[in-house]
């Protein structure tokens, strides 16, 4: 039998002293027989260092002196690992879950994430709810007709170590601002052009709840969702410039248009704002029911079962007509994680299963 594949487990720190323990000692408690730990701790101002120091010569230590984000400090760390696969926090199974999925011409293994708040505890969710037979292909047509597709947030993803290699020899990282930027989003996009995906349907990373928290919704308010729509137009122009270095046809008008995750996000934050408030910020915005009729284009045109597509497309509607109140509500079943009951979550999870992506066309693409 070939030797199983060794996993290098990167845990990135910034003034997260808190949580820093927990996650080394995930790392530390892998079943898996080939694995390192690295720590990479961005200049930290709380006692995060001596939370590492504790932990001696039975992990790696990269101790920055600059503060530079999240991209920078990866950046420092993935290249001083010593195996082929690459994993940012975890739970006990992972890296031997992830190493007996693996295959050469993987570069990405990516699984929802189970939700837990800021003490561990499970709030009885999983994102993302990723539909069945879901193939690289799929994530690549996806990727180009919206500038997005299904994928999990850092911890939910293992990478080759050769994929980024390559992105960094082919520009991916040189970026202007890179605090603008997020790694999880940068190699989501890069990923299905570079060889396989494969999409695990069971947990192996939690998602942490807290306070510290950057773009998880804890709280109903116009101006999170406007960052969301922010952070979108970063990633649209970013893999704009990805398309362009490869030769692939991609416009970020018409997908953004597309997309139903940014015309939801548009619809939510304008509901949450006075029209009269709206009318004075930005004389340009579109009325509430333009952007409604959008989503709803956006809706039928997705590449989902059709359950799928009438539900999304009730709760649209009911956002747009409800009072605010009853809106708010509906917004933070949608949006919060564990707010609605549990029933409401297994039903969302059996509506996926049930259906499956439909067959995309053929679709021009560049694989490197």
């Amino acid at each position: 039998m070939s030797e199983p594949f060794g996993v290098s487990i990167i845990v990135v720190n910034y003034n997260n002293e808190r949580f820093l323990a927990p996650a080394i000692d995930s790392a530390l408690g892998q079943n898996h027989l080939a694995c390192e730990i690295i720590v990479v701790d961005d200049c930290s101002t709380d006692n995060s260092r001596a939370v590492i120091a504790r932990y001696g010569d039975r992990i790696r230590s990269v101790l920055r002196e600059t503060n530079k984000g999240q991209i920078e400090a990866l950046n420092s760390a993935w290249p001083l690992a010593t195996y082929p696969i690459l994993i940012f926090l975890l739970l006990r199974h992972a890296a031997a879950t992830v190493a007996a999925r693996w295959s050469a011409g993987a570069v990405k293994v990516q699984s929802p994430l189970l939700t837990i708040d800021r003490t561990g505890r499970e709030v009885g969710h999983i994102s993302p709810k990723y539909p069945l037979h879901l193939d690289t292909a799929t994530i690549r047509a996806e990727l180009l007709r919206t500038g997005g597709a299904p994928n999990s947030p850092a911890s939910g993803n293992a990478y080759s170590r050769s994929f980024l290699e390559a992105v960094r020899r082919d520009g991916g990282f040189d970026l202007d601002n890179p605090r603008e930027h997020w790694m999880d989003t940068i190699l989501a996009c890069n990923a299905p052009f570079y060889g396989e995906v494969i999409t695990l349907y069971d947990p192996v990373a939690c998602y942490r709840i807290h306070d510290g928290n950057l773009y998880a919704i804890r709280s109903i308010d116009a101006p999170h969702f406007t960052k969301m729509l922010d952070m979108l137009a970063f990633e649209l122009k970013y893999f704009a410039a990805r398309c362009r270095n490869w030769g692939i046809p991609f416009d970020p008008g018409v997908a953004r248009y597309r997309s139903l995750w940014a015309l939801e996000c548009r619809l939510v934050a304008d509901k949450l704002t006075s029209a009269k408030y709206r009318s004075a910020v930005d004389p340009s915005r579109q009325p509430i029911f333009r952007t409604l009729y959008r989503a709803l284009r956006a809706c039928v045109g997705a590449r989902w079962p059709t359950s799928n597509r009438i539900i999304r497309a009730g709760w649209l509607i009911s956002v747009a007509v409800s009072p605010r109140s009853v809106a708010r509500r509906l917004i933070a079943l949608r949006f919060i994680p564990g707010e609605g009951p549990a029933w409401f979550e297994r039903v969302l999870i059996t509506i996926v299963i049930i259906g499956s992506y439909r067959s995309y066309a053929p679709t021009e693409s560049r694989s490197h």
